[in-house]
């Protein structure tokens, strides 16, 4: 069976395959240009991971929701909202109070805690400069102690 059409080692069969669908090998200019894509691909994919990574990894160490709110005057609203966070941690956060059209008409920045428990419940009247519709919690950041 020597000499058949099926005999050859594995790089005649490359060759022939290479030859039926059209391939060959990239040429050294391709090779470097694809290597230098996929260094700086990689490179970006490291700082970003270096840069997010802490707050991913950690969490931000503190969440809120808001509970609830209403309008008792025109120029206040009553924003009821609580912040999770360790025990014993305090928190400033920042909120405000939005008009029909969205436009911001009141803020407020508020220090929650410490608390024995995990969730802080507070009910904090923001001042507008006109009636406000909605109120909602912009951030939380966890102050240091001391």
């Amino acid at each position: 069976m020597a000499g058949t059409a099926g005999s050859g080692g594995a790089g005649s069969r490359t060759a022939r395959l290479d030859e039926r669908y059209g391939r060959r090998a990239p040429s050294r200019g391709r090779r470097r240009a694809r290597v230098a894509v996929a260094a700086v691909g990689g490179a970006a994919v490291l700082g970003w991971a270096a840069w997010a990574g802490p707050a991913l990894l950690l969490g931000e160490g503190v969440s809120t929701q808001v509970v609830g709110f209403s309008a008792p005057t025109a120029t206040a609203v009553e924003l009821d909202f609580q912040v999770t966070m360790d025990p014993g941690s305090r928190a400033r956060c920042d909120l405000r109070a939005l008009a029909e059209d969205f436009t911001t008409v009141g803020w407020q920045t508020v220090d929650v805690g410490p608390s024995d428990g995990d969730v802080v419940r507070r009910s904090v009247e923001i001042r507008t400069q006109q009636p406000a519709v909605s109120a909602e919690v912009m951030g939380c950041e966890l102050l240091a102690d001391g």
